[in-house]
């Protein structure tokens, strides 16, 4: 009982400031080191008729479509004003690195693409689901499909379940961390 009450937690509080600012940080190690192998498996897909030429400067996109996946799921392990003061801590550090007039330009694109990004939740049940299908689109992946495929402008249903089994490796697991950590807001 005394547990449940919280007395006894053994949960380390975090402010919501050192929450984000480790959030960004490693989900940014994540997205450098990964998108090697996202590139990989785009640019050497055997479900595809022609190599995209993915480079490393492509990095810019698929970074935008994790943090968009990742804010989304905020609201599934905070209540909503909570969650909302998170996402501004988190855009805050994402960009903190820039001087301040870029930083409002950069957060003001990024708030663009957030929209492009309901309107795939919109059309896909799960932010996993919009995750893959940005990359497809913005990555015109559709142009190196096959002609079936082509002419539908859908993803190749395997390509497409492969690169949802390979993004879900870049969702922040806020379940483990919860579990260990108390954010103070």
């Amino acid at each position: 009982m005394i547990k449940f009450l919280g007395l006894l937690s053994k949960k380390k509080k975090v402010k919501a400031n050192v929450a984000a600012a480790i959030y960004v940080s490693l989900l940014n190690n994540v997205i450098k080191e990964g998108f090697v192998e996202i590139k990989d498996f785009i640019n050497n897909n055997n479900n595809l008729e022609e190599n995209p030429n993915l480079t490393d400067i492509d990095i810019d996109w698929f970074r935008n479509i994790i943090y968009l996946g990742n804010l989304e799921n905020l609201s599934s392990f905070f209540e909503e004003q909570d969650a909302a003061v998170l996402r501004g801590l988190i855009l805050d550090e994402m960009y903190k690195e820039l001087p301040e007039n870029e930083q409002h330009l950069a957060i003001e694109r990024f708030l663009d693409h957030e929209n492009y990004f309901k309107e795939l939740l919109l059309q896909n049940e799960y932010a996993i689901s919009a995750m893959a299908y940005g990359i497809f689109e913005q990555y015109n992946i559709n142009e190196y499909q096959g002609d079936l495929f082509k002419r539908k402008n859908k993803p190749n249903p395997i390509f497409y379940n492969e690169l949802k089994n390979l993004v879900k490796h870049f969702m922040w697991n806020w379940e483990d961390y919860l579990e260990k950590n108390k954010l103070n807001f």
